[in-house]
């Protein structure tokens, strides 16, 4: 009786384990990918490279850890894209020590940016829940690097976006925005390097974001942009913003706040510039301007998007040598810029001098 028991259980165990539902859970090869994040939650993906035109669709399951290692490859063709889009709740997305994603922007590159031909957004992230993506290394973005769409409590952590082949033939790399975020709210993005040829960072729209740890290279600085949706006013608000403890270097501008003036109303409010140091400067130092249309200045500022406690504290910044550099430059539309404090701006080498219709609070506006 005793052995038969012992048979038995163990038939039993046998037809219990031929019968479980078994995965491969590491994605080598384009085929495999949507049978993996539909069956796991803990994935590894190795030296994918993915068809030219086709988004690397990332939908994954409530609490997955991706995990990359080796070259993710984009292969060429123009378009709009993205490349990657990632969606999920609670979910980890991560790279191996050495790995990296690929765009191969020097294919796109023609110095035109969105005048060109199309070329694809790198990567939109879409996530709620406590997400972290960290240790990503993005390289050659064709186009803007990463869009932070509709979202709640994401972080960023440890990444490097390279995009510093596109300063080669004339600076052929256009548009190649770091981080674009719209509709984000509790957002952390830290411990980061840029190095690019637009915005390192640009907030549209969103609340309580927290930036801090930025290496910014190239570029064209810290940004809020501000006005884009032409019918809604929430898609034209940003509130509740801290940008700290960061580096700019060899950048057109350091801080730039532009309002556009062909949007619909929105609104500016406590937004918070603090311990910013600014090297190699070649344009603005700090450019808030209520005139933004198109690209550039209209000479003409507006006050649909109000700017309401706007606070710069501790940054210093040098020019670029041979610049022509304006240290602070404050357009600001009849009543519309109120309750800035400013503490400790010190901009030197400037070869303009500072143009203010709207004078900060513990700040004052310097001739050369």
């Amino acid at each position: 009786m005793h052995c038969t028991a012992i048979v038995l259980i163990f038939g039993a165990l046998v037809a219990l384990v031929g019968s479980a539902p078994t995965h491969n859970c590491t994605i080598r090869k384009f085929s495999e990918v949507q049978s993996v994040i539909n069956g796991c939650t803990d994935i590894l993906v190795s030296n994918l490279t993915m068809p030219a035109g086709i988004v690397l669709e990332l939908d994954l399951l409530n609490g997955t850890t991706m995990t990359f290692e080796g070259t993710t490859l984009f292969e060429y063709t123009p378009w709009s894209g993205p490349l990657i889009r990632v969606k999920g709740v609670d979910v980890t997305l991560q790279g191996q020590p050495g790995s990296v994603f690929d765009g191969q922007g020097p294919l796109y590159w023609d110095g035109k940016g969105d005048k060109g031909p199309k070329k694809p957004q790198f990567m939109k992230i879409e996530v709620f829940g406590r997400s972290i993506f960290k240790n990503i290394k993005l390289l050659n973005c064709p186009h803007h690097c990463v869009y932070i769409g509709k979202s709640d409590g994401l972080t960023i952590t440890n990444w490097t976006i390279d995009n510093s082949a596109g300063d080669l033939h004339n600076f052929t790399g256009h548009n190649t925005d770091g981080f674009d975020i719209s509709a984000a709210k509790n957002l952390i993005i830290e411990n980061t390097a840029v190095i690019n040829q637009d915005d390192c960072i640009a907030i549209r729209y969103g609340s309580n974001i927290l930036v801090r740890n930025m290496y910014c290279s190239g570029g064209h600085g810290l940004s809020l942009s501000v006005g884009f949706n032409k019918t809604s006013y929430p898609e034209n608000v940003v509130e509740n913003v801290v940008i700290e403890d960061s580096l700019l270097v060899n950048s057109a501008n350091g801080i730039h706040v532009k309002t556009h003036t062909d949007g619909y109303f929105g609104l500016i409010k406590n937004v918070t510039y603090r311990n910013i140091e600014m090297r190699g400067i070649t344009n603005y130092g700090i450019n808030v301007q209520q005139d933004y249309c198109d690209g550039r200045g209209t000479g003409t500022a507006k006050s649909n998007v109000p700017i309401d406690s706007l606070n710069i504290i501790n940054v210093t910044g040098t020019a670029a040598k041979g610049s022509k550099l304006t240290g602070v430059y404050i357009f600001c539309a009849e009543g519309s810029c109120r309750n800035w404090t400013w503490d400790d701006v010190k901009i030197t080498g400037a070869k303009i001098g500072d143009f203010c219709t709207f004078i900060p609070s513990g700040y004052e506006c310097h001739k050369v």
